[in-house]
C-alpha cells in the first residue's frame, strides 16, 4: 500500500459513511444521469410539515394581508435553499429547484395568490404537473415538489399520497449495456491519442466513477507506490464534497497509472489542492469543471470514432457487472466505484465487514489485475512443447471466437480428465 500522495497533504481517513439523508434511486427524468440519490425524506428528516397563520386559524387556512399575496418562484426557492443549507448539498438543492421551476413554469404560479394555492387548487395543479411526466418518475417528483412546497412556500402539503396517488411505481433501473458495445469502445480509446480524454473515459470506464467524481478529484487523492508511481486513488466523500458522503477506494489498473502519469506531465499545476482535471477555461489548473462538461467530452468521442450509444451512467453499470462477473466482494465493489458499501442489502454482515483499506485494494488487484476491461482480452497463451493436438486446436478456437469462454472452461477440463486417466492406465501397464 503507498504511503504518499502528490504533494505534501496526507490522505485523508476514509470511513463508513451512513448518508442519512440519501435514498438511492435512478430516475430518467428528474435525476442527473446517475439517478439523484439525495431525496429528503420531509416528513421525517426535516420535522413536522409548517403551518401558516394564527393559532386559532384551520390548518391550510391563510389570514391577513399574507393569504392576498402573490407566490413568487424566486422568493420561493431562496427561502427553500436557506431552509435546507444545513441538510443538501449545493447540487441537490440546485436539482430539487430545477424540478420546481418546471413544476411552477407549467402550473404558472407566479399568477396565483397564497390564499389559492392553499385551498383545493393546490392539489389540483400538482395532479395536473404529475400527468405531463411518466408514472415511474412520480415519486421522486412528488418528493421534490413537496420539499419545496413546505420549506420554501411555507404552506401545508395538499397531497395524500395514499388517497391522491395510490401505489407508485418504482423507478425502472437501466439494463447493463453488451460487451461487444463496451469493446467497440475501449478498441477505440486505445487509438485515442489525447491523453485527457483518454483519462477521463478510462477513470469511468475502469473504475466505474461518476462524472461528478471526476470532477471534485483532487492530486492528493492519488496514492504513489514506493517507485513514485500513482497506484491508487483514495478520497473521502465528505472531505471531497461528492454527491454523497461515500468515500473512493480504488485501485488503478495499469492502463489508467499510464494515462494519470502522462496527464500530470501536461497538467499546468499538478499541486495536491488542484482538481485532477480542471476547467479547459483556467490556464491556471484550479477551477473545477461540471459534470455537463465530462458528458459533452464523452458525447464528442462517440462522434470522433463512430461509437454506439452508451452513456456514463450506462459504463457504471457494466462495471458493476463486471465486478460480480470477476468474483470481488461487494465491499470491494462498492469502494471502488464511491457507494456506501453497508447500505442496501440490510444485511448486518455488511454494517460490521469493513476490512482496512490496504485489503480493499490488494483484493481489487487480485480480482480484477487489469481493470474491469481486462475481462474483455483475451487471455495470453504461451503454447509449450509437446502440448497435446487436441488442446492446441481446443485454443485456436478459442482465440478465433468460435468458442465462449464457458464453453472453452469446460472442455479444457474435459481434456484435462482425458489426459490424467490417459496417465493413470500407462503408469498401470507399467
Amino acid at each position: 500500500m503507498a504511503a504518499r500522495t502528490y504533494g505534501t497533504a496526507t490522505p485523508p481517513e476514509v470511513g463508513q459513511s451512513s448518508d442519512r439523508f440519501t435514498s438511492s434511486c435512478d430516475n430518467p427524468r428528474y435525476g442527473s444521469e446517475d439517478g439523484d440519490n439525495s431525496l429528503l425524506d420531509v416528513n421525517y428528516e426535516l420535522g413536522q410539515e409548517p403551518q401558516t397563520g394564527t393559532d386559532e386559524s384551520e390548518p391550510g387556512q391563510l389570514v391577513g394581508e399574507e393569504a392576498d399575496e402573490y407566490l413568487r418562484t424566486g422568493d420561493t426557492l431562496e427561502r427553500f435553499n436557506s431552509a435546507t443549507k444545513a441538510r443538501l448539498k449545493e447540487k441537490s438543492r440546485e436539482h430539487y429547484s430545477r424540478t420546481f421551476v418546471r413544476f411552477a413554469e407549467h402550473s404558472e404560479l407566479d399568477t396565483l395568490k397564497r390564499r389559492t394555492i392553499a385551498g383545493p387548487r393546490g392539489k389540483q395543479i400538482i395532479l395536473a404537473f404529475l400527468e405531463t411526466i411518466p408514472r415511474q418518475s412520480w415519486k421522486y417528483a412528488v418528493a421534490e415538489i413537496k420539499a419545496v412546497w413546505l420549506y420554501g412556500m411555507n404552506l401545508p402539503w395538499p397531497i395524500d399520497s395514499k388517497r391522491d396517488l395510490g401505489k407508485l411505481p418504482r423507478t425502472r433501473r437501466r439494463q447493463t449495456p453488451s460487451d461487444k458495445t463496451v469493446t467497440a469502445w475501449a478498441e477505440a480509446m486505445t487509438r485515442e491519442r489525447r491523453t485527457r480524454p483518454r483519462l477521463e473515459w478510462l477513470l469511468i470506464a475502469q473504475i466505474g466513477l461518476r462524472p461528478s467524481h471526476l470532477c471534485k478529484l483532487r492530486w492528493r487523492n492519488v496514492q504513489l507506490d514506493d517507485s513514485g508511481r500513482a497506484c491508487a486513488i483514495v478520497a473521502d466523500g465528505a472531505r471531497e464534497g461528492f454527491k454523497t458522503d461515500s468515500a473512493v477506494v480504488a485501485r488503478l489498473p495499469p492502463d489508467v497509472a499510464d494515462a494519470l502519469e502522462a496527464w500530470r506531465k501536461e497538467h499546468p499545476a499538478p499541486h495536491s489542492e488542484n482538481p485532477i482535471l480542471p476547467r479547459l477555461s483556467r490556464t491556471d489548473g484550479t477551477g473545477e469543471q461540471d459534470s455537463r462538461t465530462i458528458r459533452d467530452h464523452w458525447r464528442s468521442l462517440a462522434k470522433k470514432w463512430g461509437l454506439p450509444p452508451l452513456r456514463p451512467v450506462d459504463m457504471r453499470h457494466w462495471v458493476a457487472t463486471a465486478c460480480r462477473r470477476s468474483g470481488l466482494s461487494r465491499v470491494a465493489s462498492a469502494f471502488m466505484m464511491g457507494h456506501d458499501p453497508s447500505d442496501g442489502s440490510g444485511s448486518m454482515r455488511d454494517w460490521y465487514d469493513s476490512p482496512p483499506l490496504e485489503d480493499i485494494l490488494q483484493e481489487q488487484e487480485e480480482k480484477l489485475p487489469k481493470g474491469p476491461l481486462g475481462l474483455l482480452r483475451p487471455p495470453e497463451v504461451e503454447v509449450a512443447e509437446g502440448l497435446p493436438l487436441e488442446a492446441t486446436r481446443l485454443m485456436r478456437d478459442y482465440l478465433s471466437g468460435n468458442i465462449r469462454t464457458l464453453e472453452f472452461a469446460n472442455r479444457a477440463e474435459n481434456l484435462k480428465d482425458s489426459q490424467q486417466r490417459s496417465v493413470d492406465i500407462n503408469s498401470l501397464s507399467i
